[in-house]
C-alpha cells in the first residue's frame, strides 16, 4: 500500500497553531485523535495525500523509553527502502505522530503543562512535527526511530539490529550521531557503534570518541575509509582514550 501524508498547507497551519492548540498535546492521553476528530468535525475530509512510498501496515508498542529497541526495529524494517531524501518529509512525519500512531506519541512524548510557552512549543515542535532538514526531522518522535535503523542496521549480523539497539540504549550516543557531519557514513558509524558495545563505554568516553572522529580528517577524508580502515582508526582513537583514562585515574 502506499503511505499517507499530510498536505503541505494542513502541516503549515497546523505547526502555526501549535500554541492554539496546546491543550490537545498536554492531554494527549485524554484524547490522542483530537486532530482527526477535529477533521471530522469541520468536515475537511481533504487533509491527507497519497505518497509514492511502498509500506505494509504496521503498529507500534504504546510505552515508554523501553519500547524504543522493539520500535525502532519495527519501523525501519516496515520502511528500509525510504531513501534519506525521502526520510526528511515533515509531511511524512507529522501525519504518523498526528494521525497514524497519536496513541504511541501520547504515551512515549507526555507533555508538560509546566513549560513556558516559548519552550512549550518547541517541544512540540520537535517532537510532533518535524522540523525541516536532517537535523530536524530526526527529533520527530517517531522519524527517531527510522534514523537510527538507518544509522545502525548492519545485515552483515546475525542480528542486523545489534548495533540499533546501541543507539536507543543511550540517549548520548543518539544525540552525538545525530549532530555529526559524517552520520551518514555507515563504515565510521558501524565501527563507532562497535566500540562502544566492545568496551562498554559511559557518556564521557562515548562524547570522547565522536569529538576524536569528528577533528580526525574532513568528511571527503573519512567517506574513503572502507570498514576495515575505519575500524583501524576507531581502534586507535579508542585506545588514546584508554589511555588519558589511565593517566586520569593515576593522578587521582
Amino acid at each position: 500500500m502506499k503511505q499517507k501524508i499530510l498536505k503541505t498547507k494542513i502541516l503549515d497551519k497546523l505547526e502555526e497553531d501549535i500554541l492554539v492548540n496546546k491543550k490537545y498535546y498536554i492531554h494527549m492521553l485524554d484524547n490522542p485523535n483530537w486532530l482527526i476528530e477535529m477533521f471530522k468535525e469541520s468536515g475537511n475530509n481533504n487533509f491527507e495525500v497519497t505518497s509514492k512510498i511502498e509500506v505494509e501496515p504496521f503498529e507500534l508498542e504504546i510505552g515508554g523509553p523501553e519500547t524504543d529497541n522493539k520500535n525502532a526495529r519495527t519501523v525501519y524494517a516496515h520502511l528500509q527502502e525510504l531513501k534519506p531524501v525521502q526520510a526528511v518529509s515533515a509531511e511524512l512525519w507529522t501525519y504518523m505522530t498526528h494521525i497514524q500512531f497519536p496513541d504511541y506519541m501520547a504515551n512515549r512524548w507526555k507533555i508538560n503543562y509546566n513549560e513556558d510557552e516559548k519552550k512549550l512549543r518547541e517541544v512540540i515542535k520537535q517532537r510532533y512535527f518535524a522540523i525541516r532538514g536532517s537535523k530536524g526531522v530526526i527529533r520527530n518522535g517517531i522519524a527517531r526511530l527510522w534514523w537510527a535503523g538507518y544509522w545502525g542496521y548492519d545485515e552483515s549480523r546475525e542480528d542486523p539490529f545489534e548495533l540499533v539497539d546501541v543507539i536507543l540504549d543511550k540517549q548520548e550516543i543518539y544525540e552525538h550521531i545525530s549532530e555529526r557531519s559524517y552520520n551518514r557514513n555507515k563504515n565510521i558509524l558501524i565501527a563507532s557503534l562497535e566500540a562502544i558495545k566492545e568496551n562498554d563505554f559511559n557518556t564521557r568516553e562515548v562524547r570522547a570518541l565522536y569529538v576524536k572522529i569528528n577533528s580526525y580528517g574532513s568528511d571527503k577524508h573519512l567517506d574513503a575509509l572502507d570498514i576495515d580502515a575505519a575500524r583501524e582508526m576507531v581502534d586507535e582513537l579508542v585506545e588514546e582514550i584508554k589511555e588519558r583514562e589511565e593517566k586520569e585515574v593515576a593522578l587521582v
